[in-house]
């Protein structure tokens, strides 16, 4: 299916890579279907981009790439409402903050969006915010995972 997008134009959608979001985002409970899109040009930072609203694209990326030892449970009414049965099926991202001033990026480390990516099914939980911070430091990780990525990419190439 073709998408129009406002941050993407217009973008080619395969359907079974749709996300449904039965209960929607907090703040876009409208909202349920969504796609993950990885664009080049901002790797690596990820978009949640919405299928009904080309207005709507939410920047995400792995928590992994910015906090290595980002850990959590996932409830087991939370896992039954994704049909999660296997760990390999679940992808965590996380909601990037880019501000105008970039050194200023921020990621919501306590409110990780979980996909099935077996089933197409996600769902944002929210943790206490005593573990994890709501704007975490990011553009530095961020960079330094990139960084890493292009050296080994380069070692690889090489050889």
């Amino acid at each position: 299916m073709i998408l129009s997008s406002t941050r993407f134009g217009e973008i080619e959608v395969d359907e079974k890579r749709i996300i449904s979001f039965p209960q929607g985002i907090p703040g876009l409970e409208n909202i349920t279907r969504f796609t993950l899109i990885h664009h080049e040009k901002t790797y690596p930072i990820n978009w949640l981009q919405a299928i009904d609203d080309p207005y709507i694209s939410i920047p995400v990326v792995e928590p992994f790439m910015v906090m290595p030892d980002y850990e959590f449970s996932i409830s087991d009414i939370d896992a039954g409402e994704l049909s999660l049965s296997k760990r390999d099926d679940l992808h965590v991202v996380n909601v990037v903050v880019i501000p105008e001033k970039l050194e200023n990026m921020t990621v919501n480390l306590a409110a990780p969006i979980l996909i099935n990516v077996g089933m197409n099914l996600g769902k944002q939980i929210v943790f206490d915010r005593k573990n994890y911070q709501i704007k975490y430091p990011a553009f530095e990780p961020i960079c330094k995972y990139f960084r890493e990525v292009r050296a080994h990419a380069g070692a690889v190439e090489e050889n």
